[in-house]
């Protein structure tokens, strides 16, 4: 299966995808979470650079919030 990129809710412990995934009941899969609210509160600040170098920065672990 290829990636997936979806939109959930976090509620009562549990994330909740906001559209039907194509899994199998019981089926295990591995998720990275990033806050919606931090994508777009910086959204536009690398305008110009080379595509790469953005999801180098947006997926590094150097400027994680969650490590």
């Amino acid at each position: 299966m290829e990636t997936l990129t979806i939109h959930a809710v976090y509620e009562n412990g549990t994330l909740r995808p906001l559209t039907p995934l194509p899994l199998q009941d019981q089926e295990k899969v591995l998720l990275k979470v990033v806050r919606h609210s931090a994508v777009q509160e910086t959204q536009g600040l690398l305008q110009g650079l080379d595509p790469a170098v953005v999801q180098e920065v947006a997926e590094g672990d150097e400027f994680s919030i969650l490590t």
